[in-house]
């Protein structure tokens, strides 16, 4: 029924008009006010900002009230800045330890008081570890990555062109001093079966996780989407949204899945 009448209305009312309408019912959906959702809907960049960070995807019952939230593989700072452009945490905790990326991160999310920049790799254990940079940064990763993926990619950008040894931080370690999460955000490359499966105290004071899931292997001894979802279950999770798929005219490569805590999404309504 409410896609019948959605796509009723796009029929019903100039493109414009309808266009905004949803973007404020998807605004008061993430918990705004209604006038703050009229105000946010006019502008559609800022909107598909809030989207791409997948921060609509959340219940209204997390993002409505946050506290806490972890940028881990923050690269530079497009989802803390867009978190911030709607929502107003208590603390934002941005990671990231491509030295290519984490001068311009500093700088950009400098002026912001609540944000807190950290140089290292969100990993199992603290320490130190050899980093894998390719030659498009967002694909650099503490994993090796797989050749035979190459193809998937623009051409070049899967190339390795060198390694680092950089400083490593534990998920448990992280957010030791926090009281609660709200959303940890977590895209680190393959490597967030081992930092979510090493975490004893840190998930349990977790709402939420946004992460990405890959559906072919990226990574050699990375972990797909039925590898995290099962261990999401165990450490009391339940999967809440998927986001669609992306591919570049071939097999789907990755999503990004929302987790919520069993015992929040036990008690949202239909």
């Amino acid at each position: 029924m409410e896609l019948f009448l959605k796509t009723l209305v796009r029929q019903l009312l100039p493109h414009g008009i309808c266009e905004y309408s949803f973007r404020r019912h998807d605004y008061i959906g993430m918990g705004l006010g209604p006038s703050q959702a009229s105000w946010r809907a006019l502008s559609p960049g800022q909107y598909q900002r809030v989207c791409d960070a997948r921060l609509n995807l959340l219940p209204r019952e997390i993002s409505s009230s946050l506290r806490t939230c972890v940028d881990a593989g923050a690269n530079v700072g497009n989802w803390t800045v867009a978190l911030l452009s709607v929502f107003r945490p208590e603390r934002v905790v941005a990671v990231e330890c491509e030295p290519r990326l984490i001068g311009l991160l500093k700088t950009r999310l400098g002026f912001f008081p609540c944000v807190e920049v950290v140089d290292a790799a969100l990993a199992e254990s603290d320490g130190t570890a050899e980093f894998h940079q390719l030659r498009q940064p967002a694909g650099s990763s503490l994993l090796k990555p797989r050749s035979d993926i190459k193809r998937e990619f623009a051409a070049n950008s899967w190339d390795v062109i060198g390694e680092v040894s950089v400083k490593t931080i534990s998920y448990d370690q992280l957010v030791a001093k926090e009281a609660e999460i709200s959303i940890l955000k977590i895209d680190i490359q393959g490597a967030e079966m081992g930092v979510l499966n090493s975490s004893r105290e840190g998930l349990k004071r977790t709402k939420s996780v946004i992460m990405e899931a890959t559906f072919t292997p990226h990574y050699e001894n990375d972990s797909g989407f039925p590898e995290l979802h099962h261990l999401m279950e165990q450490k009391g999770f339940g999967l809440y949204r998927l986001s669609p798929p992306y591919d570049r005219g071939g097999r789907a490569l990755y999503a990004d899945a929302v987790y919520v805590r069993e015992d929040i999404l036990r008690q949202l309504k239909p």
